[in-house]
């Protein structure tokens, strides 16, 4: 990891370096008189500076040592893979996004969210058990993603549960109970009550996801948005580094049942 970290950030620096754009400027008016661009493909073959190399080094181990940084102990290796329609990863990772953006958006609106949804996908990589570190969150969820609450009507919620029924992956979720029975969804209850349709609720999700990615489109297009300015990551990672101990588990939020059960 830390030869392979080291040698990303090489290449981004030398990137940057090879692609500057040579402008050259009249002295008093800084009219452009010339722009000149050159492309090079920047491969693990490149041969290093090691004027660069020098240059980057303390910036190098500034970013390795918080990479390392030690958040809590994980009890047992955690991934979305557990069962069918949850897992312990999922389950924790819509619950922390949850509880911390509730915390920013009730003082704000005197509203609480109803409920979170986030996708299977998202999840790029398991926590392994031991110490889980910064990196092992970065690994989880790369991205940029921030938190947004999606005011959405029943109807778009509908479209959301027919989602998430024929989907049929433990896409991560928090404050929903559901319970498919064969291939339809037999039981939805928003924070310990039944859906309604003819009401709104408010919806958790992140940017990306809004906009209508992995096909979530019925996020699209809300009643009203709020936007949090808060990274998914920086959520899961102020979270673990404020416990101890890792604990998640399969509770039951999503279950599948057979008719004749």
């Amino acid at each position: 990891m830390r030869t392979k970290l080291y040698k990303i950030i090489v290449l981004i620096i030398i990137s940057t370096v090879l692609n500057k754009i040579a402008i050259s400027c009249k002295e008093k008016n800084n009219t452009i008189k010339m722009i000149r661009g050159s492309q090079l493909e920047i491969t693990q073959d490149i041969e290093l500076d090691k004027n660069i190399l020098r240059d980057i080094e303390p910036y190098h181990k500034e970013l390795e040592n918080k990479i390392n940084e030690v958040l809590c102990f994980n009890l047992n290796t955690m991934s979305r893979e557990e069962s069918e329609l949850e897992s312990s990863l999922g389950n924790f990772y819509a619950d922390v996004c949850y509880e911390k953006a509730d915390q920013i958006f009730f003082p704000e609106t005197k509203e609480h969210i109803d409920f979170a949804l986030f996708n299977y996908g998202g999840i790029r990589t398991a926590i392994p058990q031991g110490e889980v570190r910064v990196e092992h969150v970065f690994k989880l969820m790369p991205f940029e993603n921030k938190l947004v609450v999606a005011r959405l009507s029943g109807e778009k919620v509908r479209e959301l549960f027919q989602f998430l029924e024929k989907s049929k992956q433990a896409h991560p979720v928090s404050g929903l109970n559901l319970t498919m029975t064969d291939d339809h969804l037999s039981r939805i209850q928003i924070r310990g009550k039944t859906f309604d349709e003819s009401k709104e609720y408010l919806v958790l999700t992140h940017d990306y996801l809004q906009h209508g990615g992995d096909n979530m489109s019925f996020f699209k297009d809300p009643i009203a948005l709020y936007p949090l300015s808060y990274k998914v990551r920086d959520a899961l990672i102020d979270h673990l580094r404020s416990i101890d101990t890792l604990r998640a588990s399969l509770d039951g939020r999503f279950i599948q049942i057979s008719e004749s059960q």
